[in-house]
């Protein structure tokens, strides 16, 4: 209870302003009901009296509903589905609260009222929180108009593909094309797919691969294509869906400058630069120490892609493709 308390007082203002939401909110809709030509009906006025003799109490227990959800004390400005998932439960417990107590205690009031008053306020409440994330999503956005931005294709339509595009957002780099031949025609934060590589690398001065399932060769194919049209390009797989602390070895020689020396079951090889060496690997490896540009690498343990063997037989299965772990 303490730290609810304390979450309540380092979010005073939004506290305030909330008071006002849940008590506008419910207002509003007894005036949406009521309010005719002018002037709220005469013959009804007796809901305007419950109203207000409810509301102090129902002020109180809202606040206190609010901060047993952890709707204060929170950083607003990166206020994600989460918090909106509280918000949601918060504003429905303080319907049932509207509900039973002006029922029981005070008078029931119209369906309408408790219909409109519990919509007006979930929006309001969620406007308060939310409100400050998109002004300061707007003013990115149009800072980033302004400013002059390289043209940007990404390679992927999912999870991985979306996390790539809102990281660019924040670099000169602004994604204008996605490439994805099983989602062709549609669009991803705005942003058209399509599936012709080719037609979309004349278009763009850099690449960015997110595609977890694109295979090696894929891989090494576009690293050629791009090269041979002089198309800067990175791969942001390893690095947007490394959850797990787990360095791939693909992007671990993608930050390799000069040359790059493998030693691969006490063979040691030299390459000429990290994407040389990428080129070469073939099989799935684990590293196992590094030594300035000397790499060394292992086979992965039996059990360090537990749970992934079965996921690429399915997916196999249904597209036809393997599934590269490199």
């Amino acid at each position: 209870m303490k730290k609810i308390w304390s979450s309540l007082a380092k979010d005073l203002w939004v506290a305030l302003l909330d008071i006002i939401a849940v008590n506008a909110a419910y207002l509003l809709a007894l005036l949406v009901r009521f309010y005719v030509n002018f002037e709220f009906r005469p013959t009804v006025t007796y809901y305007l009296t419950a109203f207000w003799q409810f509301a102090p109490f129902y002020t109180v227990l809202a606040i206190a509903v609010f901060a047993a959800f952890r709707l204060y004390g929170g950083m607003w400005r990166y206020a994600g589905i989460n918090d909106m998932n509280r918000i949601i439960l918060a504003n429905l417990c303080t319907s049932v609260v509207q509900i039973v107590g002006t029922a029981l205690f005070i008078r029931r009031m119209p369906i309408t009222y408790y219909i409109i008053g519990a919509l007006l306020q979930f929006v309001f409440v969620s406007l308060i929180r939310f409100g400050y994330r998109i002004l300061l999503v707007e003013k990115k956005k149009a800072a980033s108009r302004k400013s002059p931005a390289v043209p940007t294709m990404v390679i992927g339509a999912g999870e991985t593909a979306r996390k790539a595009i809102n990281h660019l957002e924040d670099t000169p780099f602004r994604a204008s094309v996605v490439v994805d031949e099983k989602s062709s025609g549609k669009t991803i934060n705005g942003i058209p797919i399509q599936a012709d590589f080719d037609k979309a690398l004349a278009s763009v001065r850099a690449v960015f691969i997110a595609d977890p399932n694109l295979t090696a060769e894929k891989r090494n194919e576009i690293r050629e294509k791009c090269e041979a049209a002089g198309v800067e390009i990175q791969d942001y797989t390893g690095y947007l869906t490394n959850l797990g602390g787990r360095v791939p070895v693909s992007s671990l020689l993608e930050l390799a400058d000069g040359k790059v020396t493998l030693i691969i079951n006490g063979k040691i090889t030299e390459y000429e630069s990290g994407k040389e060496a990428i080129r070469s690997i073939k099989d799935r490896y684990d590293i196992k120490r590094v030594e300035g540009m000397r790499i060394e690498l292992v086979k992965p343990s039996s059990n360090a892609y537990v749970g992934y063997e079965a996921w690429a037989e399915q997916h196999k299965e249904q597209t036809g493709e393997d599934v590269s772990f490199f």
